[in-house]
């Protein structure tokens, strides 16, 4: 009788086997395209809070607006404050601010500002509202971002990290407002050394502005400054150690533009403990002492600007362009001389056939 239950349940058993192996599989396997859109959407959002941050996007002018169309790889709910600044970026025409989406994308509305040049800036900083999670992930001073689009600011006292932007809006201009990332130079092998050194890439002047590019191993946000007498900019280091100058421009006879880079001039504490305080840790033969205070030392960079030269190109262009104006008119003279011979002499040819005919 046991071997009889036995053997009936075993029957039982294969049977149910068999009918679960003849049944359809209804989840989809491997490969397949659920799985692909699924593998697809995961891939989308893999690298949103990633340290190293990119943006990318467009501006399009629409009426009286600036329309952006933004994405980020940063978390969903981060806060980005846009802006457009005119008056070489000095204020703020317009402004907003906006949270990052789900899937990393942003959208904003900024006040077209309708004439002459202006920056389109879009930022996510620490100096405003950041949600305590965001600060958590990235730092309370931002100090985990990196990439390309990474700058320091100070901000109450402190060194803060940001993610920026920024596009440039010419109003008679080709204007492709795209976001991109800018391209830095690479890092010189003595990038931070006291022995600072200072090079001017490109030195141009339009009759308006001087314009001067330059690169140093100065730290990042050191403040330098310029003078051509009493013409001045100041500017701070970018991150690759270049820097640019705007100066009004005016016609001086010998005279250098002059770069100083003073420590102990309001910089930034961890360019005080880089250079001293005073300056102190300085060396090489842009260094100097300053006249107030012989444990105070600065750089000093001067370049010349040989404005007799200028001058004597200037002439030589519109003496070169005067020649040829004359050459021109030579030429137009002796063509007008030369038409003038060709037409006495038909004038003679045609008297001759007369003569000839008069003659017949």
């Amino acid at each position: 009788m046991n071997k009889n239950i036995i053997g009936l349940l075993g029957a039982l058993f294969i049977a149910i086997l068999l009918v679960g192996c003849g049944a359809k599989d209804e989840s989809p396997k491997e490969g397949t395209a659920a799985e692909g859109g699924k593998e697809k959407a995961e891939k989308g959002k893999s690298d949103l809070g990633d340290f190293n941050v990119y943006f990318d996007g467009e501006v399009v002018e629409e009426d009286d607006k600036f329309i952006i169309e933004g994405k980020s790889n940063l978390l969903p709910g981060s806060r980005l404050v846009g802006e457009v600044l005119v008056d070489d970026g000095e204020e703020v025409f317009a402004d907003t601010t906006e949270l990052v989406e789900e899937d990393g994308t942003f959208h904003m509305e900024l006040d077209h500002h309708q004439y002459g040049e202006a920056e389109i800036v879009v930022r996510f900083d620490f100096e405003g509202v950041q949600d305590d999670e965001i600060k958590r992930h990235y730092g309370e001073k931002g100090q985990k971002l990196k990439g390309p689009f990474i700058y320091k600011h100070k901000a109450s006292g402190d060194i803060l990290k940001k993610a920026e932007v920024k596009v440039f809006y010419e109003p008679n201009g080709d204007n492709s407002l795209v976001f991109k990332a800018p391209e830095w130079n690479e890092l010189p092998e003595d990038y931070g050394d006291p022995r600072v050194w200072i090079e001017i890439d490109e030195l141009t002047e339009d009759g308006e502005f001087f314009y001067m590019h330059g690169s140093s191993n100065l730290l990042e946000g050191s403040e330098i400054r310029v003078a051509y007498r009493y013409n001045k900019d100041k500017t701070y280091v970018k991150p690759d150690g270049t820097f640019d100058f705007k100066i009004d421009y005016e016609y001086l006879e010998d005279e250098d533009f002059v770069i100083e880079f003073k420590p102990s001039d309001y910089q930034w504490n961890e360019i005080e403990e880089a250079y001293g305080k005073k300056g102190q840790k300085l060396v090489g033969n842009l260094v100097k002492s300053s006249q107030f205070s012989s444990d105070v030392q600065y750089v000093e960079k001067r370049i010349p600007w040989d404005s007799k030269k200028e001058k004597a190109n200037a002439a030589d262009t519109k003496d070169k362009s005067d020649n040829k104006a004359d050459e021109a008119d030579e030429e137009k003279d002796t063509k007008g001389n030369v038409d003038e011979e060709s037409k006495a002499d038909d004038g003679e040819i045609k008297d001759d056939g007369e003569t000839e005919d008069e003659e017949k």
